[in-house]
């Protein structure tokens, strides 16, 4: 018997799921069931977090939540249950408005276990001290200096290297002043400091109850099954009630101007920006939220909509990337804005956006653009992907701000209804020019010039060193003392062995023996590959060819084809009208480059063009991909050089936030063939490629010399063997499938790739205030002997070596360790690290402390746990399909994979030690890092300055 009331029960068809919303009378608390066949368990828990002040208390508090409670009072539950479970997703996120625990698994064990955690962690947690200490900040002394070191701390600092943050920040910090938007939920690191420990304890009595709590369930069980443990668990500790805390609401009377500082490189006198920002109708209410999504797709929906191609086609700068709907806040904010300015076109730019919204309301645009969009919602709801979460569980955290702002929580899930009312709407000659109108006429409203600042990271760096001189100067011996036994005591408590035996967990006795079944591959029928998926009548057609004998001089050149052809005309269309039609057509659309290591160790490259919509447009699907395929065109040269520059600056504007992806591919690629592509056609590489390419095409001689390579680039790449992925709900795929005239499907052998051999020791350079450590190994694929030895050996690594030294010890957000069977490379890496060298340091302990360090049969069966998790991860239904492809071309078939599999859960603590001598320490690293400082201690490491690199011209084969 649950205290629960029932409200009401809904039935969503499209997604084989009633809606359920209950309530317990005595508290508030809400819980929203979807019951559902679906295979996966969902839960999650969220509160109304609303600071009122950039100290990051909700940000700090969702850390301190999940490292020990009442009923597991150990060290890092959170972290400790992620290898004693087989969740498929465990996290916990803080927003602007609100913090969010989910977890998704598809074991009813599990998910029982893992609610008692998640239960007592946030209504129940010990918000011990020390933990405070190591999650918030705190003081130390470095050579007699004193610093803030911290987890939440330096993960603040990465964040705010990337200068979109920055600009946001600043938009709401003005249009929405008086309210929690208007500060740094996460935290700025300039005022985590002034945050008190009591304030953190003060601030979840106040906001983590259950009177302010909404739960959120799914998976085929009964609601009542949870609401007894949360009955149980939760309600009958914390009785009472209290009103539910909502987001304040800003009142803007009339328009306001400001200018907003951004992180910048040093050449930044064409990276000025104009922003202009409105505050529309809140969220929660879904006539606004729709009206802001038809707003957006009809001015900047694609190539053809007006405001976007106004700002495309101005002849320069380029449209803003804080752009279109955005409903972070309660309240809708709607951005337009350019970037890439001069000065001197500030006034221009401004006058460009006004004049274009001032035509748009009164010509309006084509219905087929809102037509399309409202199509787009329908695709949205019976879409079955879920990204790296379950699609339920996807779901459910897209529910969460809308009913948490007091909207409707059915409607949060069931878009029928607002769907025929915007099919009304768009029917209503002026109603699109009425929303452009009404966005002109709204006083609530920011002008802002975006000023480019390149002292942005030293200033902050300055700021932060002069706060700590004077604090320093102030203190009494007493003060230096507490200091010192505060990190004392806590690294003492950091080096303690954890005993995690009052958590529950999954053993691998518990574990399928059996691989997880994928898709079988069918046999070939004229190129075509037919799978019949429940994919909730939405079909998909991937159409591929195996580039794999184009030689290494054209992998900058095969990304450059992927990513321009999606912005280019096609047959007698120009790019804009291409756009438009495309977008017309189907739902989705996208053209890329994939790389592979089949098992003979061969590079298998294949360049795949993809569509996807509703099963009524199989026609439009396979239009679609014959034109993009077919009738490419590469004769618009304004457009090529716009988009050029675009993929320039753009690279050149995130150089600190890429630099974790950058580091990562500049170790592994003296390693692997497939790291070595990668760091070809994305990586700093590619940075160069792009600078020397912009510079050729300055001349008609160099311009030609590009669009000739495209064009030959082209004409290879059809010629190459090709094949079609169809799939789609019952029939759906074998209807598509005769759609499509193909050649028979053909073979062609994969490439085996010289690698250089020759290890890394770079340091990649871009200002900020962290860095990214990387380390890697040559590796085998999975069925080499050692290869699952490997695999739990980078579990061990990471969960009792590495997240102590780096994330506890060293302040870093993350430490881990990797072994990528399919690129055949090990590695270990640092995430928004304040050290570089002692964290290589801490890497080639590791492997040392690997051979001689006693592990407990717990500790190996948590990391054979883990490793099996990630075999089972589950995948959406056209995901799956891919997977089972992508081992198909590689040539794994279910024996490897059994044989792997078998080979983890046999594994033994002598063949992890084995494996690591052979491969680790026996065998020469490759090491590369994002660097935020050059006055550190550099470990060794050649300095890249990436913002020069992009800059100057490379000597690169054009």
């Amino acid at each position: 018997m649950t205290l629960f009331e029932k409200l009401r029960s809904h039935d969503i068809a499209e997604l084989r799921t009633t809606v359920e919303e209950y309530v317990e009378p005595l508290s508030g608390a809400r819980h929203i069931h979807l019951l559902t066949d679906q295979a996966d368990l969902a839960f999650l828990v969220a509160f109304p977090t609303v600071p009122h002040n950039s100290d990051g208390r909700a940000h700090i508090l969702e850390h301190l939540a999940l490292s020990g409670s009442q009923r597991y009072p150990v060290r890092n539950p959170f972290f400790s249950m992620m290898r004693r479970s087989t969740a498929s997703f465990m996290n916990a996120m803080t927003y602007a408005d609100r913090t969010v625990y989910p977890f998704a698994t598809t074991d009813r064990n599990d998910f029982f276990n893992l609610l008692d955690v998640y239960l007592d962690a946030t209504f129940f947690p010990t918000l011990d001290y020390l933990n405070f200490l190591q999650e918030g900040w705190r003081y130390t002394l470095e050579d007699g200096k004193l610093r803030y070191q911290g987890v939440v701390l330096n993960e603040m600092k990465g964040a705010f290297t990337n200068p979109l943050q920055a600009l946001y920040n600043g938009i709401t910090a003005q249009l929405l002043a008086g309210t929690t938007y208007a500060v740094v939920s996460g935290g700025d690191p300039l005022d985590i400091p002034a945050l008190d420990y009591q304030a953190l304890k003060d601030f979840h009595a106040s906001h983590y109850h259950p009177s302010q709590a909404l739960f959120m369930t799914a998976g085929a069980m009964p609601a009542a099954q949870v609401q007894q443990r949360i009955a149980e668990r939760v309600l009958a500790q914390l009785p009472g009630n209290a009103p539910r805390r909502l987001p304040q609401l800003a009142t803007v009377a009339a328009p306001r101007q400001h200018t907003i500082g951004v992180p910048a490189q040093a050449d930044s006198a064409s990276e000025h920006g104009v922003q202009s920002a409105w505050v529309l109708g809140e969220s929660a209410d879904l006539t606004a939220l729709h009206h802001a999504h038809l707003l957006q797709a009809g001015l900047l929906g694609d190539a053809a909509a007006p405001l976007r191609k106004a700002l495309e086609s101005a002849g320069y700068g380029r449209p803003a990337r804080i752009i279109g709907m955005d409903a972070n806040a309660r309240q809708i904010l709607f951005h337009v804005g350019m970037e890439g300015l001069t000065r001197e076109q500030l006034d221009d730019a401004r006058a460009l956006l006004q004049q274009t919204l001032e035509a748009v309301a009164q010509t309006g645009v084509p219905e087929a653009a809102l037509q399309a969009a409202l199509r787009d919602i329908v695709y949205q709801q019976r879409d079955t992907s879920g990204g790296r979460m379950p699609n339920i569980l996807s779901r459910m955290l897209n529910a969460v701000p809308a009913v948490l702002r007091d909207g409707d929580a059915i409607d949060a899930f069931d878009s029928a209804a607002i769907l025929a009312q915007l099919r009304r709407d768009i029917a209503r000659p002026g109603f699109f020019q009425g929303l452009v109108r009404a966005l002109l006429d709204n006083p609530a409203r920011l002008d802002a010039h975006v000023l480019p600042d390149p002292d942005y990271f030293k200033d902050r760096a300055a700021a932060e060193e002069q706060r700590l001189a004077t604090i320093q100067a102030g203190m009494t011996p007493a003060q230096f003392e507490r200091i010192g036994a505060d990190n004392r005591a806590l690294e003492e408590l950091q080096r303690a062995p954890a005993d995690a035996s009052l958590l529950p967990r999954i053993r691998p006795a518990d574990l399928d023996r059996q691989p997880k079944a994928l898709p079988a591959v069918p046999e070939a029928r004229d190129g075509k590959y037919v799978f019949s998926i429940a994919s909730n009548g939405i079909s998909s057609a991937r159409m591929q060819f195996d580039i794999s004998a184009l030689g290494e001089h054209n992998w900058p050149w095969l990304r450059l084809y992927a990513s321009l052809r999606d912005g280019l005309g096609v047959t007698d269309m120009r790019f804009e009208q291409a756009g438009a039609w495309r977008r017309s057509q189907v739902a989705q659309f996208d053209i890329g480059v994939q790389p592979l290591l089949d098992s003979a160790g061969a590079l298998r490259l294949s360049m795949n063009f993809y569509a996807s919509a509703l099963r009524e447009d199989h026609a439009q699907i396979a239009a679609v991909l014959d034109t993009y395929v077919g009738q490419p065109r590469f004769d618009e040269q304004a457009r090529i050089r716009f988009l050029v520059e675009l993929m320039l600056r753009q690279r050149r504007n995130s150089l600190a936030q890429e630099g974790d992806r950058q580091a990562h591919l500049a170790a592994s690629a003296p390693l692997s063939p497939l790291r070595a592509f990668e760091d070809a056609s994305e990586g700093a590489a590619y940075s160069t490629f792009l600078a020397h390419l912009q510079a050729k095409m300055a001349t008609e001689e160099g311009y030609q010399a590009v669009i000739d390579r495209l064009a030959s680039l082209h004409e290879s790449l059809v010629q190459c063997p090709a094949t079609v992925l169809l799939a789609g709900s019952g029939d759906d795929a074998q209807a598509l499938a005769a759609l499509f005239n193909m050649a028979p499907a053909q073979d062609a052998p994969a490439r085996h790739r010289t690698i250089s051999g020759k290890r890394a020791a770079l340091a990649l350079y871009a200002p900020s205030q962290v860095n990214h450590c990387h380390i890697a190994w040559k590796a085998p694929d999975m069925q080499h002997a050692d290869a699952p030895a490997l695999a739990v050996a980078a579990e061990l690594f990471q969960h009792q070596f590495l997240h102590q030294a780096l994330r506890e010890r060293g302040g870093a957000y993350g430490g881990s360790a990797s072994y990528a069977e399919g690129a055949g490379t090990f590695t270990m890496q640092s995430y928004r690290d304040p050290r570089l060298a002692a964290t290589y340091a801490d890497f080639a302990e590791a492997v040392e402390r690997m051979l001689d360090r006693p592990f407990t049969q717990e500790q190996l069966e948590e990391a054979i746990v883990s490793t099996i998790k990630k075999l089972d991860h589950p995948a959406a239904p056209f995901g799956a399909v891919l997977a089972a492809w992508s081992l198909h071309q590689r040539g794994i078939g279910t024996a490897a994979r059994q044989q792997y599999r078998s080979g983890v859960l046999a594994c033994t603590i002598d063949a992890v030690r084995q494996a690591v001598a052979r491969w680790l320490r026996d065998a020469s690293a490759s090491r590369a890092a994002s660097v935020g400082n050059l006055a550190q201690d550099m470990a060794g490491l050649e300095v890249l300055d990436l913002a020069a690199s992009l800059g100057a011209e490379a000597q690169h084969s054009a």
